[in-house]
């Protein structure tokens, strides 16, 4: 315990005789303390607003177009699966659609390029909402959002890259279809929509007894169905639709077997020498017709022929 105190008090010796005390040290000790301890925590500042200003510098853009704006505003959350990725920070209306520019995050949040991108109402307050849903196959890219080598790859959305989006779930066309539908039934007029509906409910009516008849038939007909279904009916027609395919491709197969081209070449020559024998017998008849046209020689053959069979 001796050896450090004559080691402070060596170390003090010095100092007093520069008019520093004990007291003097120890004041000097405190504020060297609080000056450390103010740049350090200078320093840890620093260093949290770099890494802000970093992450900051990670998010990328991305543009969405739609045809109308379905209240798509500054500010509007932009979700992917229900979980908020970013928002709409400006909105360039055209007259041929609406582009959204729609910052992210996080470049770790990455947009397949056939991902489903809808504007949504949604809640109480209908509040408006994009909306990606990813659909199959998932892609699997090698780099982010921010690499220059995103667009080559082409799996997912590049910073400030454009693509379609679509309407989804609207208020705006809810009231529209409303409004047309009062409209129509405003044209036809509210007296004849009444006289249509209870006519449609007296049809109704008329139609129960029909409607239980056919039930009660339907009753009927079900043990017969089930009759014949435990029948080998059923088994019998299936073994004769069987038979019959079965038949029907012996035929095919015995065409496709006797109609050959060498076949089909033979049965046209043939048809030909027909007709040429018919044409040739043709003209005999007629060369006989003018032979036997005589009464005198038609009487001269017929008994040459007679004389002929007796001497047979």
């Amino acid at each position: 315990m001796d050896v450090p105190r004559n080691i402070w008090r060596r170390t003090l010796r010095p100092l007093s005789d520069f008019g520093f005390g004990r007291r003097s040290v120890w004041e000097g000790g405190v504020g060297l303390f609080l000056v450390s301890g103010t740049v350090l925590l200078a320093l840890s500042l620093a260093w949290l607003r770099g890494f802000q200003l970093r992450s900051k510098f990670r998010k990328y853009l991305a543009v969405f177009e739609f045809s109308q704006a379905c209240g798509i505003c500054t500010g509007t959350p932009v979700r992917i699966r229900g979980v908020t990725v970013g928002n709409v920070i400006r909105v360039n209306p055209s007259l041929k659609s609406i582009e959204a520019v729609v910052e992210v995050e996080d470049e770790k949040t990455v947009i397949p390029q056939n991902a489903l991108v809808e504007v949504n109402q949604s809640g109480l307050l209908m509040e408006t909402l994009i909306d990606i849903t990813p659909r199959d196959p998932i892609p699997t890219p090698t780099v982010g959002p921010l690499d220059p080598e995103c667009v080559r790859e082409g799996l997912i959305m590049c910073d400030r890259q454009k693509m379609k989006g679509h309407q989804g779930v609207s208020l705006d066309e809810l009231v529209g279809i409303v409004t047309r539908l009062g409209r129509e039934m405003e044209g036809i007029g509210i007296t004849n929509s009444y006289l249509l509906a209870e006519r449609v409910s007296s049809v109704i009516e008329e139609a129960r007894p029909l409607l239980t008849k056919i039930q009660a038939m339907a009753e009927d007909v079900q043990p017969l169905l089930a009759e014949v279904r435990d029948s080998g009916l059923l088994k019998e027609v299936e073994s004769l639709t069987r038979s019959l395919t079965q038949a029907s491709e012996d035929l095919r197969r015995v065409h496709s077997s006797v109609m050959t081209p060498e076949n089909s070449e033979m049965i046209q020559k043939s048809v030909y020498s027909l007709i040429f024998t018919l044409k040739n017998i043709e003209n005999i008849s007629s060369d006989v017709l003018g032979f036997t046209g005589d009464e005198v020689t038609r009487r001269n053959l017929k008994s040459l022929i007679k004389s002929l069979s007796r001497l047979l």
